[in-house]
């Protein structure tokens, strides 16, 4: 097991050991909680998953955090769902600007579960909860729903846990810039690549 360097920060020792303690548990309560409207702290989650693949620096560990995390995050995203469906409307008003709502809910009521299975790939600070919000307010058929969410999940999730891995001793020697500029980078490029294949989706949908 790796050990954290003074470098690392009390931040890094805390998720080592919350990681260490609640173990894939923890992963999956995690996930869960940020995928609902139970959970308000953005990113802790992708935190404890790399904490927790660090900790146990081998990879059968990595694929298991990666399964356990995007299965938290379907779950907790099927609650909101439902929430969603019953007062999804209002807590819309409640979180998201009026320009920015009307947005969401009309690439939602256009392309159904796409949406969100975008903004489930894209790491914070990009928003979320809103797009699950509105897959219930518009009702996007739930099996489309959990699967675009678990794809999109699932694809973060792995990449995290592959970098954790790969790259750990770096990562426990650099950890929050190093991890955050990681993933502006890769979410830069994921989301230049989804908009491209969105653009062309649109066109295609036009003609």
């Amino acid at each position: 097991m790796l050990s954290p360097s003074p470098a690392g920060g009390g931040t890094l020792k805390v998720l080592l050991s919350l990681a260490h303690t609640l173990g894939l548990a923890g992963v999956f309560g995690l996930a869960f909680f940020d995928s609902s409207l139970l959970f308000a702290l953005p990113g802790i989650n992708d935190f404890v998953l790399i904490s927790f693949v660090i900790s146990k620096d081998e990879w059968i560990w990595a694929v298991l955090a990666a399964v356990a995390a995007t299965a938290g995050s379907v779950f907790g995203a099927r609650l909101t769902y439902r929430i969603a469906h019953r007062s999804g409307a209002e807590q819309l008003k409640k979180r998201v600007p009026a320009a920015f709502r009307e947005r969401i809910l009309g690439w939602t009521a256009r392309y159904g579960a796409l949406p969100v299975g975008i903004a489930a790939l894209l790491p914070p600070p990009f928003p979320y909860a809103p797009f699950v919000l509105s897959a219930g307010v518009v009702d996007v058929p739930s099996r489309r729903f959990s699967r675009s969410v678990a794809i999109g999940r699932g694809i973060r999730y792995l990449l995290e846990a592959v970098l954790a891995e790969e790259i750990g001793r770096r990562l426990l020697h650099h950890t929050r810039s190093y991890y955050i500029i990681a993933l502006k980078d890769l979410g830069l490029a994921l989301l230049v690549l989804l908009s491209l294949w969105l653009l062309h989706r649109m066109r295609s949908s036009e003609q």
